[in-house]
């Protein structure tokens, strides 16, 4: 064997291998974790977690267990042994976790069955360790009680809406124009017009039987290249007939050839920044830039509390859940295994239950309360059919070099910084987004980024000040209407209110204390009756998204219903201003 090849053999044994065994001390682990298996995304309705990929987030979570929390019957050992000191090892300590993932259904059901497996139930009348570490279910006269079905624990698991400025950092490039704008510009390349030519005959020749419905016959398009796959490879699992088609001679190496092809469109459409030389055009990649922000944030509260903590100031394991295209933007920002050539992670699709895990440690003696006894390295575990008894292995970083998967957390966090985007404000400016949240954010960032200004103004405290100026500006004008108008105020005579058939807004059924609020005659009908219709409404499950509802819903419906309001109130009241005011006599006091 040459000196090259021996060397080349020792920096992957190094690489994949390094383990400080009992010399790690592990303070934080940050993990973002894809998703079970789910329904195919083509199909029409919701995406729904499937009993496979319920049980592929539990025996991850049963594998998260034995590596960080301890090693028992109810847990595994193939992600290897890394324990974080003082993990509460039965009961959750919600102060110890930190789990987050968007509102959509398959995400958190496969929070839910991952927390299962990360801590399964517990009985107090099977496992009881004393009664300072369980005294929520043990009762005044010493008798015990266990939570519903034997014992299930209810982990805190933070879900964010698309309203939620948090969601970014789990999907930032879902509402950022300029990412889309960016995974659209592929379609333009020749390299995509090239690979969509060629394979136009390929994608015909699929068998509309092995996707079972999920979506139309032209939509078999090398533009279509991940919904073809995420359809098929289920269908491949699922269905036997599709499953023994492509297991025929004259299908052999359909399905691996559609995965590739959509590797390549993925690859092409949220990662391939490494090359960039503008900036801008990592946008593609927001999703990773917006996580690699969150994982900075979180190792950031260990490092200022020197370690890890109980009291709730820096959980030490953060799970986040999410899918494949942030997966691949955040391989692609950190360059992660830049100097693997064939096969590289940034470049495949993950699979289920794949999992990008950050850990920061010391080794031997050394403590967290100096920062440079940290470090930090990234690992990687491809799915649930990838588990080989072994630590998931460890990846370079910020090209590095193909043997330094560890590297300091000052180079760390340096590195990062200049990837990351780390606040709502950053990512609304960047991305031009419209998103409901931008404009308050936008607006209290404005107000804050004096360099004489101490600290930042909360957005409710900037509301407040909004309106009062609002509330200053208007007074302001309508002085100068009063002064330079000739516009005056005049006392309305208190007359007996009228009943009517009609009366306004709320007709016969309105109340004294009601205002009285009419629509204009013959005003314009809604544009249509449905505001939340799907224009496009073409088949094969193209998804829409839905935005907020502005305006009242009763004053919809009333245009809607196309009654006319009538003018009586008016009239009164247009009478009544034109009377000059009437003095008042005092009432004698009683």
């Amino acid at each position: 064997m040459s000196l090259l090849s021996l060397a080349l053999l020792v920096a992957a044994h190094v690489v994949q291998g390094q383990d400080f065994g009992t010399e790690i001390n592990n303070y934080g682990t940050v993990a973002f974790i894809r998703t079970g298996e789910r329904t195919p995304w083509v199909r029409s309705g919701t995406e729904t977690l499937s009993a496979l990929g319920a049980q592929q987030m539990l025996q991850l979570g049963q594998n998260f267990r034995g590596r960080y929390i301890v090693d028992d019957e109810t847990s595994a050992t193939r992600l290897g042994v890394r324990p974080i000191d003082g993990m509460a090892p039965n009961r959750i300590n919600p102060d110890q976790l930190f789990v987050q993932t968007l509102d959509q259904p398959f995400l958190v059901a496969a929070a839910q069955a991952f927390m299962q497996g990360l801590y399964p139930k517990y009985s107090l009348n099977e496992t009881r360790n004393g009664p300072y570490p369980d005294a929520v279910g043990i009762l005044a006269n010493k008798s015990t009680v266990d939570y519903p079905l034997d014992g299930y624990q209810y982990a805190n698991v933070l879900t964010l809406g698309v309203n939620d400025p948090g969601s970014i950092y789990l999907d930032g490039h879902n509402q950022c124009p300029w990412a889309y704008l960016e995974s659209a510009n592929y379609e333009g390349t020749q390299d995509f017009v090239s690979t969509r030519v060629a394979q136009d005959a390929f994608y015909k020749s699929l068998s509309m039987s092995w996707f079972k419905d999920d979506l139309p016959e032209q939509m078999l398009d090398y533009r279509n290249a991940y919904g073809i796959y995420d359809s098929l490879s289920y269908h491949y699992t699922h269905d036997m007939n599709t499953m023994l088609d492509l297991n025929n001679g004259n299908n052999s190496g359909v399905l691996d050839k559609v995965r590739y092809l959509a590797n390549q469109d993925a690859w092409y459409r949220y990662g391939n920044v490494s090359s960039d030389t503008d900036a801008t055009s990592a946008n593609r990649a927001m999703g990773g830039k917006t996580l690699a922000g969150l994982i900075l944030e979180r190792f950031e509260k260990i490092v200022a509390n020197e370690g890890n903590s109980t009291n709730g100031m820096s959980q030490p394991l953060s799970l986040l859940f999410g899918e494949y295209d942030t997966m691949i933007s955040l391989l692609s920002v950190i360059d992660a295994d830049y100097y693997q050539s064939e096969n590289s992670i940034r470049q495949e699709i993950p699979e289920f239950a794949s999992a990008i895990i950050f850990e920061l440690f010391t080794t031997g003696n050394n403590t967290a309360d100096d920062p440079n006894n940290l470090w930090v390295h990234m690992s990687y575990h491809n799915g649930t059919q990838g588990y080989d008894d072994t630590a998931p292995q460890v990846y370079s970083m910020f090209r590095n070099g193909p043997s330094r998967g560890d590297i300091t957390w000052r180079d760390f966090s340096d590195s990062i910084n200049q990837v990351a985007v780390k606040t709502s404000s950053d990512w609304c400016a960047t991305c031009s987004s419209q998103s409901v949240f931008c404009p308050t954010v936008e607006t209290t960032t404005s107000l804050t980024t004096s360099n004489n200004s101490p600290s930042k103004l909360s957005p409710a405290v900037a509301g407040v000040i909004g309106a009062v100026v609002t509330l200053a500006v208007a007074a302001l004008l309508f002085g100068l209407a009063m002064l330079l108008g000739g516009i005056r105020l005049h006392r309305v005579e208190r007359r007996p209110r009228q009943s009517s058939t009609l009366g306004g807004f709320k007709g016969s059924a309105k109340l004294a204390s009601d205002p009285d609020l009419g629509l204009a005659a013959k005003g314009a009908a809604p544009a249509t009756s449905d505001p939340f219709a799907d224009p496009a409404g073409a088949a094969g499950g193209n998804k829409r998204i839905v935005h907020e509802r502005v305006g009242s819903w009763e004053l919809r419906a009333k245009e809607s219903s196309g009654e006319e309001s009538p003018r009586g109130s008016f009239e009164a009241i247009e009478a009544a201003m034109g009377r000059p005011v009437k003095a008042v006599q005092p009432r004698e006091s009683i």
